[in-house]
């Protein structure tokens, strides 16, 4: 009766199963920030690339049109949706040493609504400046 009292076998098993919902919440976090990350990363990328394309593009060009189609190209390869944007502008005008200014909001949302329902989906806003040439 003692032997059985005092018999462990099975707690590992136990173990893991408390612990398993905390260590799949915890990846599952991970695998969303880091989703969030990179599609802030990207948005970010296409906003400077559409601004860096601006300021380089002649004012006869129009470079605003340049610089929206840049951005809108970006994102479509990468398939996130654009919720506002892209603006874009020069201050005051498309003139040396202008502000070319760029803004876009591109729509994040989750892959595991079902595990994390309070992440859902968020819009995230990027912009760049740069110096007209």
């Amino acid at each position: 009766m003692r032997r059985r009292l005092w018999n462990a076998r099975g707690t590992s098993t136990l173990e893991f199963i408390v612990v398993f919902p905390f260590l799949m919440l915890v990846f599952l976090v991970g695998v969303e920030l880091s989703r969030a990350w990179l599609t802030a990363n990207i948005a970010q990328n296409a906003v400077r690339e559409g601004v860096r394309l601006a300021v380089v593009t002649p004012a006869a060009n129009d470079p605003i049109a340049a610089a929206t189609s840049r951005i809108l190209d970006v994102l479509s390869v990468t398939s996130i949706p654009v919720v506002s944007g892209p603006t874009v502008t020069c201050n005051p005008s498309c003139v040396t040493d202008a502000f070319v200014n760029a803004t876009v909001t591109v729509q994040f949302q989750t892959i595991f609504p079902l595990f994390l329902p309070q992440i859902g989906t968020y819009n995230i806003q990027q912009s760049a400046s740069m110096r007209y040439e």
